[in-house]
């Protein structure tokens, strides 16, 4: 969607009627479609020569020559304020994604028996999907959009969602020649988490849904509506790490369907290695229901959303997981012998699934029983949060022997006492020990330290030894109050959000959370500060050079590229979670020193997979 187009449509994007009647409008009057019977659609036209009406439709036609329903769905669902998307997710998808997903559902069904078919679409949003059911059974049998109508039950939590959906419907089958009075739509205002299907007649007929297909919510745990969260332990697949709501849609949906039914959907791709998927794995092995899986790995399919995404497909009869990796564009060139296929029994629940081929899968395994895991046998740790940076992190700008010179974003200066500080790095701005000295930050730090104990400074003795430092913190006052939207209570109001890492000391090897390399750095500033990013602490300089040589090697990158989470432009998450069990070789005095002797990449390289015995 063009620039112009939604930034015309912000004026609209909170008046839902308003927005209806423009878009439907808009879209009548392009397309000359002539409505004389349907009541819904009479009733939101405004005059075709509205002025926004008119404003819009030559936005339209000068960037796409057509308003088509495809562009549309992508209004309405652009449409939802930004706040709205970030609770309820709610998210445009592609129709070639569509197309594939009700083509892959469909194919577990002979359509000479598609009367008997309930097709249900858990949250439903705009109604995208059904417009992709519609027209493939169109194309496929000889039947009126009124009677597919009646065979797609769909949810959402949103009423606009629903009262949209219905509109798309409606506009799809008069712009296809079925212009009549009402259509009949089995279309709920509801949350899914609780709501109760056996209380519709026709499902319980049905013994549940043949299909349930969709793109279940793009919500974070920390974005989960209190409504919404007191429904989630209803779900046993909610039960570990903190769950993003996409989850629990899978349970509801297999548990929506009838034995032998199929789930389609569009969704978040890390379930099978996350700490919030582990109840999932585990609910699905239980159960070995028949699961393939098309993961579009560290591609983007959704226009403006940082988010990694697959391609699910589940018959609920018994089975095995089948796995392969596919750009999201060469969808239709998938056969079967592009998946491999795994054993529920060879998949390990906790640790996350391993969905390789046998020769990765048998490296993978002999990294990992190699030695000791890295996280047991070293201290990895997260860096400290402030949840405001911008205040504790100062901009130096100047100093003399007392002070530091800060200038804020607004351009005003402030000096600080030198006593007060502590320097500070960011390992996910670090590539080489060189860079450590230029990177240096000053921390504000209001804390006393005694035996790895901090304690946050009363108040009066902050203002009586620190004033410039007081002055500056009361200066930031409100901005502080509003960390975690300013419902929780400080120890102090100017203490740090988390006092994890403030108390660590040794030597580090810093790493960032994600990176496209494995960046090692060590720092042997014993006192040296971290965040927005992990190091691994101890006390013996030479354990931590032996072990940079090792994580900087093609071994552990290997495992990290096979088993961690990818991002876009070969990045990959080095989260605790992914690196803490790799494998590490216990090594001689002789071949640390040997390892510490070498300097360059393939000499290290060589070395290492000569240690771990691997042909990568």
């Amino acid at each position: 969607m063009t620039f112009k187009i939604s930034n015309f449509l912000r004026n609209f994007s909170y008046k839902t009627n308003e927005i209806n009647r423009l878009l439907v409008s808009t879209f009548i009057y392009s397309n000359k479609i002539e409505v004389r019977n349907n009541n819904l659609i009479k009733e939101l036209l405004l005059n075709g020569n509205d002025a926004d009406v008119c404003s819009l439709s030559k936005l339209v036609i000068d960037t796409y020559q057509e308003f088509s329903i495809e562009l549309l769905i992508e209004l309405f669902e652009f449409v939802i304020s930004p706040a709205e998307k970030e609770v309820n997710g709610a998210v445009y998808t592609p129709r070639y994604v569509r197309e594939f997903i009700v083509q892959g559902c469909f194919d577990n069904f002979p359509l000479d028996d598609w009367r008997n078919l309930r097709i249900a679409d858990i949250s439903c949003g705009c109604g995208g999907f059904f417009i992709s059911i519609a027209e493939y059974l169109k194309n496929k049998i000889d039947t009126t959009y009124y009677d597919i109508y009646n065979h797609l039950y769909g949810i959402d939590i949103e009423e606009y969602s629903i009262e949209r959906t219905k509109i798309l419907l409606t506009l799809y089958a008069i712009q296809n020649g079925e212009d009549i009075e009402d259509f009949t739509f089995n279309l709920f205002c509801g949350n899914s988490l609780n709501f109760d299907w056996t209380t519709i007649p026709v499902y319980n007929l049905n013994n549940g849904f043949d299909i349930v297909i969709g793109n279940p919510p793009y919500v974070g745990a920390s974005k989960i509506t209190d409504e919404s969260r007191q429904y989630l332990s209803r779900w046993s697949v909610t039960r570990t790490g903190k769950t993003d709501l996409y989850i629990p849609f899978f349970q509801i949906a297999i548990e929506c369907l009838k034995k032998g039914g199929v789930l389609g959907y569009i969704t978040v791709n890390n379930f099978y290695r996350s700490v919030n998927g582990r109840a999932f794995r585990s609910y699905m092995s239980a159960n070995e229901y028949n699961f393939k899986i098309i993961d579009f790995a560290s591609e983007q399919v959704f226009r403006g959303r940082s988010t990694y995404t697959c391609i699910c497909f589940i018959n609920k009869q018994k089975g095995n997981v089948s796995y392969c990796k596919a750009s999201s564009r060469s969808l239709v060139g998938i056969i079967n012998n592009s998946y491999c296929c795994l054993d529920y029994k060879k998949l390990d629940n906790e640790k996350g699934w391993l969905l390789q081929d046998d020769s990765i899968a048998l490296n993978i395994r002999k990294i990992e029983s190699t030695g000791k895991p890295l996280g047991k046998t070293f201290d990895i740790k997260n860096g400290f949060a402030t949840l405001k940076n911008d205040v504790f992190i100062l901009n130096v700008i100047n100093e003399d022997t007392e002070f530091y010179y800060s200038q804020n974003k607004l351009g005003e200066i402030f000096k600080i006492e030198k006593d007060i500080c502590r320097n500070v790095i960011k390992p996910n701005t670090l590539k080489s020990e060189k860079e450590i000295s230029n990177k240096i930050e000053k921390l504000l730090f209001p804390y006393s330290v005694s035996n790895g104990m901090a304690k946050v400074m009363e108040e009066d003795v902050l203002q009586k030894k620190y004033p410039y430092a007081y002055k500056y913190l009361l200066h930031n006052r409100y901005v502080l109050s509003q960390r975690d939207k300013g419902k929780r209570e400080y120890e102090q109001w100017f203490a740090f959000g988390r006092t994890q890492a403030i108390t660590i000391r040794g030597y580090k090897l810093l790493f960032p959370y994600i990176a496209e390399y494995p960046y090692f750095v060590i720092s042997e500033d014993e006192d040296l500060l971290f965040y927005n990013g992990y190091a691994i602490v101890c006390d013996n300089l030479q354990k931590l050079k032996v072990l940079q040589k090792i994580l900087r090697s093609e071994v552990f990158w290997y495992y990290i590229k096979h088993t961690s989470k990818p991002y876009g432009s070969d990045y990959f998450a080095l989260a605790k979670n992914y690196v803490k069990n790799f494998g590490l070789i216990e090594l001689s005095d002789k071949e640390e020193k040997e390892i510490l002797s070498l300097s360059s990449d393939a000499e290290i390289n060589n070395y290492v997979k000569e240690l771990y015995e691997l042909d990568l």
